[in-house]
């Protein structure tokens, strides 16, 4: 008995939705991924020889190189702006870290301008996270 012969037909895939899968890719994880909260704040880290990889931060606070004090991005006129900034961004949060401070100071600002600003942070009850590099060996 003879077959009869089949046509084979080739498997396509279909792809003029993956462009659109990809858009919606790119949308997802922008949106799922934390930006620079302070892009517009110019700083350099400061060294230390221990820096330790820390848990992650949701709110930020940070010191420019001319002593300009910010709050998530936002410029803020003192350090006591910085006390009830915290403790407002604080009881809007919630978890474990609900309460940690990411401080970003550039290397050349003075003590006195950076002082007030931890005291701050601290009455406000935050717990500080310093930011820094490792300093190099030499």
């Amino acid at each position: 008995m003879k077959m009869p012969n089949r046509r084979i037909r080739p498997i396509t895939v279909p792809i003029t939705s993956m462009g659109d899968i990809a858009f919606l890719l790119i949308i997802f994880f922008m949106v799922c991924s934390d930006f620079a909260k302070e892009s517009n704040v110019k700083w350099t880290k400061a060294q230390a020889p221990d820096v330790h990889k820390i848990q992650k931060s949701r709110i930020s606070v940070a010191i420019d190189k001319d002593g300009e004090i910010y709050l998530q991005g936002q410029r803020l006129p003192d350090p006591d702006a910085v006390e009830a900034g915290v403790a407002a961004l604080m009881q809007l949060r919630s978890g474990p870290d609900a309460k940690l401070i990411m401080f970003k100071c550039d290397r050349g600002v003075d003590k006195s301008v950076f002082e007030p600003v931890v005291g701050a942070i601290a009455r406000a009850g935050g717990t500080i996270v310093a930011v820094g590099e490792k300093e190099e060996k030499r």
